[in-house]
């Protein structure tokens, strides 16, 4: 199975770790991504999942291949779990944890979180270990001093070490096959 899209989006996505905010959610490389969601989130907005949605299409795009039209095209995080679950392209974080050679380079990490009582944030899986990934995450910022801290509002664009537990209760992985 070709998975040019999805290690073409990785690939790039490692290219555009280091892409700071102009303002709060705002500028030119994030108003890119907020556009590229159907439907368009309005600048401003949160954009972790505009920025995957982003180097998706720009791949597909790039390759001159049309991918699934039912994959999320969408600035909202649960809508990506929802279509991995329905799709079985979910891989939970757990499951992830007991066999890491389930999550590969170019699917979608996606954290829950129990304050929100959803999924909120999601990046671009660019490295599997057996203590967990490493992402490059839109609207994150560089690793906290906590390390089991997940960023879902920060400035930019950054690749980010993620041990299993903190994708969170209900958070896992959607596998991207294209």
């Amino acid at each position: 199975m070709s998975r040019a899209i999805a290690l073409l989006a990785a690939s790039k996505a490692v290219a555009n770790v280091g892409t700071l905010e102009e303002g709060e959610n705002r500028g030119k490389a994030v108003e890119a991504y907020q556009a590229s969601c159907k439907p368009p989130i309005p600048p401003g907005s949160p954009w972790c999942a505009a920025f995957v949605r982003f180097r998706m299409k720009s791949a597909a795009t790039e390759l001159g291949i049309t991918y699934d039209t039912t994959f999320p095209r969408s600035g909202y995080t649960p809508d990506w779990s929802t279509w991995g679950k329905k799709n079985s392209k979910w891989v939970s974080a757990s499951d992830a944890k007991a066999n890491p050679s389930k999550i590969r380079v170019g699917d979608c990490a996606l954290f829950y979180f129990s304050q929100l009582g959803r999924i909120g944030h999601i990046g671009i899986v660019v490295e599997v270990h057996d203590w967990g990934v490493w992402t490059v995450e839109g609207n994150t910022s560089p690793e906290p001093s906590d390390d089991t801290c997940v960023e879902r509002d920060g400035d930019g664009v950054f690749k980010k070490k993620r041990n299993w537990s903190e994708l969170g209760q209900f958070g896992g992985f959607v596998l991207v096959d294209f």
